[in-house]
């Protein structure tokens, strides 16, 4: 019995020894030595090489040590009858929900206009609005989402979210269906993307959608890059109909030092940092996933193979 591990992030490490003293019966395999790849029953990887998931004929569970799991169903291999689930740690939500209310207050106070003001060394007042007169949309209502409408509640603002599927959530006013996109955009003068990425949601922020959005909002990108069509969002831009934006995701990461995005006015650039799994609360979550696939229990935060979420 045998657990393949692969994540090559900075807090790898800790995830991988955590987990070892958790669940010590159970023998870790580090990509790329597999060893027999009859023994390899647990799956904790990102980005692991394509096609390589497949070749575990033993494999009872797929587990992501983060929220996403894009990086899984970019595999065309992906084993079909093994279960996958994803992580939904509260303390990942609340880092999100500082990030994102960060950035929404960042906006509505106008601190960029201020911080271009203080470049040229003029003492103005900008127009301010009252939190009551801004609309702030969230897309994706899921548990990032959720905490982050909860945190951004207190401070007054019409707060609307869209989503697939119907979602409820006090104080929110919600929409979905692709029908309903267009109108949930017109309010959202803030505008904050949380959507998972999938082959329905890829490029779902583009000319189109970006021109429904009141002319000067900004948009706060932390879910994932390929959801933006670059050009268009440069193009928004450059055109007044966005007043700016935050971005921590990318098409490509590390974003290239060639890439226009860095040296663009109107945008704000973090290094993907805005809900980094967390090992002191993820390892828990993780062993425990293991140990229900051990015993034959349904794993929690199950993936939805259709939803691809």
């Amino acid at each position: 019995m045998a657990l393949l591990f692969h994540c090559e992030w900075e807090e790898g490490g800790q995830i991988r020894e955590g987990l070892s003293k958790l669940i010590p019966d159970v023998e870790f395999r580090i990509w790329p030595d597999v060893g027999d790849p009859a023994d390899i029953e647990f799956a904790v990887v990102w980005n692991l090489p394509r096609g390589r998931l497949a070749g575990f004929p033993n494999l009872k569970a797929i587990l992501s040590p983060g929220a996403g799991v894009d990086h899984l169903f970019e595999d065309p291999k992906l084993p079909e009858s093994v279960p996958i689930a994803r992580l939904i740690d509260p303390l990942m939500s609340e880092r999100m929900a500082e990030y994102t209310a960060a950035l929404t207050l960042w906006s509505h106070r106008e601190f960029d206009a201020y911080a271009d003001l203080q470049g040229r060394r003029s003492w103005r007042q900008v127009p301010q609005k009252d939190a009551e007169d801004r609309g702030v949309g969230i897309l994706g209502l899921g548990a990032l989402g959720r905490t982050t409408a909860r945190r951004l509640r207190p401070f007054g603002f019409v707060l609307s979210s869209w989503s697939r599927t119907p979602k409820d959530e006090p104080g929110v006013t919600s929409y979905h269906g692709k029908d309903a996109l267009p109108d949930f955009l017109r309010g959202s003068e803030i505008f904050i993307c949380l959507l998972p990425l999938t082959s329905e949601t890829r490029g779902v922020l583009n000319e189109k959608t970006l021109g429904q959005l009141p002319r000067g909002a900004y948009l706060i990108n932390c879910a994932r890059g390929p959801l933006v069509v670059e050009a268009d969002l440069l193009a928004a831009l450059d055109s007044g109909q966005l007043s700016g934006a935050a971005l921590d995701v990318f098409d490509e990461e590390p974003l290239p030092p060639d890439n226009p995005l860095w040296t663009h006015p109107k945008v704000r650039i973090t290094p993907h940092v805005s809900s980094l799994t967390a090992p002191g609360t993820a390892v828990p979550m993780l062993a425990a996933q293991v140990r229900r696939a051990q015993r034959g229990e349904t794993l929690q935060c199950l993936v939805d193979r259709d939803a691809q979420y």
